[in-house]
């Protein structure tokens, strides 16, 4: 079953517990894309993830996201990193909620971008099994897909 989107949610502030994490998923030149943790919690998954990028894919990542730095700049474009998450049989884009970007230029170095997106999956794998694929082309992160095992007190009967 394919589903559209996995919806910008918040997970629930208590009860989660960490069922796997952390784990690169990929590192290129000057950008590096990981996953923090996986909450699990009875009706979800919580991802937590981190992309940093140093350099010429800083620049492009500051200028892809200027739209919600500069609202007023007509010339902005916008693209973010693109996920897509299958759990079992339902997979789909997830949308990133508090995508909590901060990017810096760096006096003595490059500079550097990083942004933290969480998402929500509602659902809970049968398998013991999360796939997710990452990439944001227009900064050169091409995509990448990860088979995440996770700890079996995920598993519903």
């Amino acid at each position: 079953m394919r589903r559209p989107r996995w919806p910008a949610v918040a997970p629930p502030t208590t009860g989660g517990h960490r069922v796997h994490g952390p784990l690169l998923l990929t590192a290129e030149d000057h950008l590096t894309l990981e996953l923090f943790e996986v909450v699990a919690f009875s009706d979800g998954l919580h991802l937590r993830m981190a992309l940093t990028a140093t350099g010429r894919p800083a620049e492009l990542a500051q200028y892809e996201t200027r739209s919600l730095s500069d609202p007023d700049d007509p010339s902005t474009r916008w693209s973010y990193l693109s996920v897509r998450a299958r759990v079992d049989d339902i997979e789909g884009e997830a949308d990133p909620y508090h995508p909590a970007a901060a990017s810096k230029p760096c006096r003595s170095g490059p500079p550097e971008y990083r942004t933290e997106p969480h998402y929500w999956l509602d659902a809970i794998p049968t398998s013991g099994f999360i796939a997710v694929t990452a990439g944001w082309p227009r900064i050169g992160l091409g995509s990448t897909t990860t088979t995440i095992g996770l700890e079996s007190s995920t598993r519903t009967s």
